[in-house]
């Protein structure tokens, strides 16, 4: 049995460098045939890195691969799967949600402290097919089936992909319709996690000709991931007025405590259709969704509250409802001589979630000797409400898209591409903190109708819309020097705008009386309401007391936020390759990415700018002894110059500013081996140094420094030093069946969680981890019959540590998010 690794690429996109007899024969079976070498030894990968098909081999980036055989051989279904096989990415996973809420990085460009709605746009792009479907909440966590490949393309992508490319892209290629070819298959699988609940996947597909010139592919699957973290039965005695015991609350989580508390069921489909409407021109109709549905945490209390591994203690339901849907076109073809690629897409996006908050309110209450939250929050009758806190996050997310290529004969020694982008993506997002049962109707926010049936117990409120738009024009020339010598050149202008309206803060009943000077937002002077007089506690200065107007605004009791910022930059790339020979391709690249800069929802925190990071590499590409070894890697140097960083400013509001520099060296390698023609080894590994340049400092409203959060030198936090894998797959005869035997490792180093030391102190470094994965299988025919054991040794050191608010206050009480316990699963594979 001979280990082939089946490639599949898009119709009318042929590998530059195969001959017209080869070429023909890919476009006779639709652009899906198998690039096997004749001599049996590892076959080609075909990618679209630089937007157009390319044997791997040729293509001058560091680009890990996973094609559509090997997600299927590793059991890779969704984005924590394919993130501990890429070893230049590193992510730091949501406590409170199964999916959808991670935050990706590459490279070691990282500080933390991201991934809030109104900071940062994400350093890593994510596409989904040709739209990049980058979110700055989490990433889409779609179901990897029927996928034709996943590439990770290390280091600034910038000039091709645009913003949210800074230090990387992730694109996930889906299958496309084949014309002339009726396919079906589908899968059935069960699971257990030890000491957990028991789980399935149902998937399938079926790609259908529809003449000589269509083809329609549709694909579905619905799975559950069982759960293993326990909600422990429990209380918690919120503490009164020092000097009685009368305010005292004690709160009960007997109707929400659970074993197996943490589930996820996802359901989803995608339906595409091809129509070749000429020789030269094709259309690419598709459309897909998916939906998720998970309760419970996937936090670990590392505490001693919550005694145990993976468990918790909550008193406020958990829950995420995460439904998208995103429809595309794409359209190719050719006039005159040059190649036309157009890309038009949108997707939506619905968020309804909620959180337990209850850490939140109790370390807060245990930091004010007096009884913060006694004498604060008080119910109609004067008394004391149930104080545990929730947080919930309702976002509505809409994002379109639009490309247009221009590309000349790649074939010819002088060679270009042109393009023009545009996207618009719009955040509307509420999420309102506290949600405390019995509020008293003095503290509710303005507007709100008696009972609190608008803002019921909102103690807090983020009710903000923004929007993020890019244009851009990009290009790129290569020119051939020499038959063996390519020298490439790229750039990208481009112009982000971001603006952001709402409010954010408490309401009337925690304001001050107010009577506005005329630097402030509600003097009459700057067309405010001028005095009014607070319902409540009078404390705090955000919210309501910032309103120009108690005027209500949208969802919102009225508007403190109206701000945004546009800038205009550019940013550039060249590359020099050599071809030394048929085996052996080494490359140097300079090139720039950059972050869009953004807003602060705080008014008296100022704007952020752009951030640019600036790598210079030098890479290899080579295959030996008859192709039956390739050896493949980069060294890097990157320079990220004025980052930007989140942190909790005044009054416990995050916000972000340009911060220090910060410098990442490193080295990313890829090994593949035939020893034999039925052993497959396969390792890749990924090792980074990296140091601030200057003291990431606290500063005074002068521009003294007040504090050194972290000197010079210290490394950036998340990514580890080393993170690598290694798979091994045997296949041979079993009487008349083809079986296989495979294993894999996957490792990743110990890191820091947090930039600043002393919040790092606090919640603790992020540990070492290393997990193991076993499968054996049986084939006959079309089906395919596996068993297989996921995370072998049980490994359970946190892959991120994090806490409900400042380290500072409750630190004392950190998560960790632990990989999937010990997990047997039985899977059944037919293809017809």
């Amino acid at each position: 049995m001979m280990i082939r690794r089946a490639t599949r690429i898009p119709a009318n996109q042929t590998p530059r460098g195969y001959s017209p007899i080869a070429a023909a024969v890919i476009a006779a079976v639709g652009g899906q045939a198998a690039l096997a070498q004749d001599s049996g030894g590892l076959e080609e990968v075909v990618v679209t890195a630089q937007k157009r098909a390319e044997n791997m081999q040729d293509v001058p980036i560091s680009i890990d691969a996973i094609g559509n055989e090997k997600l299927e051989e590793l059991n890779i279904r969704n984005f924590t799967d394919y993130v501990r096989m890429l070893p230049s990415v590193a992510a730091t996973p949501s406590i409170g949600a199964g999916a959808g809420f991670s935050a990706v990085y590459m490279r070691g460009i990282v500080t933390g402290g991201d991934g809030q709605a109104t900071t940062s746009q994400p350093s890593v792009g994510t596409y989904l097919d040709e739209q990049p479907v980058t979110t700055i909440q989490g990433n889409l966590d779609l179901h990897l089936y029927d996928i034709a490949r996943v590439e990770a393309l290390a280091g600034p992508q910038g000039t091709l992909y645009g913003a949210s490319s800074q230090s990387g892209t992730i694109r996930i290629i889906t299958n496309k319709p084949e014309i002339g070819k009726f396919s079906a298959g589908y899968a059935l699988e069960g699971n257990m996690v030890d000491d957990g609940g028991n789980g399935y996947v149902a998937e399938g597909f079926v790609n259908v000709p529809l003449g000589d010139r269509v083809a329609l592919r549709l694909v579905g699957w619905k799975t559950k991931e069982a759960g293993w973290m326990d909600n422990l039965r429990g209380t918690r005695l919120y503490p009164g007025d020092v000097s009685t015991a009368a305010d005292n609350f004690t709160v009960d989580n007997a109707s929400l405590a659970k074993d197996d508390y943490n589930t996820l069921d996802t359901i989803g489909a995608r339906a595409a259709l091809r129509i070749e409407l000429n020789d030269t021109w094709t259309v690419t109709p598709t459309a897909q969704m998916q939906e998720q549905k998970s309760r419970g945490s996937w936090g670990d209390d590392l505490s001693d509250f919550a005694p145990g591994t993976y468990a918790v203690k909550h008193f406020r339901e958990e829950y995420v409802k995460d439904k998208w849907y995103q429809l595309g076109l794409t359209v190719e073809g050719q006039i005159g001589s040059f190649d036309l690629t157009y890309s038009g897409n949108y997707l939506n996006r619905d968020v309804d979630a909620s959180f337990d908050y209850s850490d939140y309110s109790y370390w807060y209450d245990n930091l004010y000797t007096s009884g913060y939250f006694a004498g604060l929050f008080l119910n109609n009758a004067g008394g004391r409400p149930n104080p545990s806190h929730s947080f919930i996050n309702n976002d509505a997310y809409s994002k379109q898209s639009h490309e247009l290529r221009l590309s000349t004969d790649q074939s010819k020694r002088l060679r270009g591409l042109l393009g023009f982008f545009y996207q618009k993506q719009e955040h509307d997002f509420e999420q309102p903190f506290g949600n405390i049962p019995g509020l008293a109707d003095s503290m509710l926010m303005n507007g709100d109708e008696p009972n609190g049936e608008k803002f019921p117990g909102v103690v807090y409120l983020n009710s903000l819309d923004r929007v993020d738009t890019d244009k851009a024009v990009f290009g790129q020339i290569a020119y051939d020097l020499t038959d063996s010598l390519e020298l490439t050149v790229g750039a990208r202008f481009f112009e982000p705008e971001v603006t952001v309206n709402g409010f954010f803060g408490y309401g009337l009943g925690f304001s001050p009386a107010r009577a506005p000077t005329g630097s402030e937002p509600g003097a009459v002077a700057n067309g405010g309401s001028g005095a009014f007089s607070p319902m409540g506690q009078g404390w705090s200065r955000n919210g309501e007391y910032r309103c120009k107007s108690q005027k209500q605004y949208k969802d919102a009791p009225c508007q403190n936020v109206a701000k945004g910022i546009s800038e205009s930059e550019h940013i550039a790339r060249a590359n020099l390759r050599w071809k030394a020979s048929d085996d052996a391709m080494f490359y140097l690249t300079w090139s720039e990415g950059y972050r869009p800069g953004g807003i602060n929802r705080n008014p008296f925190a100022g704007d952020y700018i752009s951030d640019f990071l600036t790598n210079y590499e030098l890479g290899w590409k080579t295959t030996w002894m008859d192709n039956r070894v390739q050896f493949n890697g980069a060294l890097f140097m990157q320079s990220w110059d004025d980052f930007q960083i989140g942190f909790q400013g005044a009054n416990g509001i995050t916000q972000v500013a340009n911060g220090p520099s910060a410098e990442v060296n490193g080295v990313e390698t890829q090994l593949q081996w035939l020893p034999v023609d039925d052993l497959l080894i396969s390792a890749t590994a990924a090792f980074y140094d990296s140091e601030l340049k200057d003291d990431y400092s606290n500063f005074d409203a002068a521009g003294n420094v007040v504090s050194v959060n972290a000197p010079k030198g210290t490394a950036l936090p998340i990514t580890p030093k080393f993170k690598g894998n290694l798979v091994a797959r045997y296949g041979f005869n079993v009487g008349d069946f083809d079986a296989h035997v495979q294993g894999s490792v996957a490792h990743a180093g110990k890191a820091a969680s947090r930039l600043a030391l002393d919040a790092n102190a606090i919640i603790g470094d992020i540990e070492a981890n290393t997990t193991l994965d076993f499968s054996a299988g049986i084939a006959r025919d079309s089906y395919t019959l596996e068993f297989f054991v996921q995370n072998l040794s049980n490994e359970d050191a946190a892959l991120y540590k994090t806490s409900q608010c400042a380290e500072s206050v409750c630190g004392v009480q950190p998560y960790g998010v632990r990989p999937q316990p010990r997990t047997f699963g039985l899977k059944f594979t037919q293809k017809f």
